[in-house]
């Protein structure tokens, strides 16, 4: 029986958050983006600025880390230009800045820290304001 094979960006991304890796290998698969996979060759695109996390090392344990879901290790073909698709680290840095952003928002509409600033002048150091999960 084949295996399965990676059909897209997204199920890239939910496989590689989901694989077991660390370390560099864990870095290049997160910086990577879905370009194809077929006939046991996986094509990824790296973000670039991120050339340096490619190495036969981390090549090969992605590889390994994926030959258990896939059925096969991957011969794994890394494309230069930019990534045809959200890597998951872009995603993960997306998510974050719109939940830092709600966060932002939502302190200073709040109707107590309105009545503070324009009552009494106080200030709200950007900085300060976190989203709740991340405290």
């Amino acid at each position: 029986a084949a295996g399965s094979q990676v059909t897209a960006a997204e199920d890239w991304r939910q496989r590689v958050a989901a694989c077991e890796l660390s370390g560099p290998a864990r870095q290049l698969a997160s910086h990577t983006a879905f370009v194809s996979h077929a006939d046991g060759v996986l094509v990824l695109a790296l973000d670039p600025g991120f050339e340096y996390l490619r190495s036969e090392r981390s090549l090969a344990a992605l590889s390994a880390a994926l030959a258990g879901p896939l059925g096969e290790a991957p011969r794994i073909v890394i494309q230069a230009g930019a990534a045809p698709a959200e890597t998951l680290h872009q995603r993960k840095d997306r998510e974050r800045d719109s939940r830092q952003a709600a966060a932002e928002e939502a302190f200073l509409n709040d109707p107590t820290v309105r009545r503070l600033v324009e009552q009494h002048g106080a200030r709200v150091v950007p900085d300060s304001i976190r989203p709740v999960e991340e405290n």
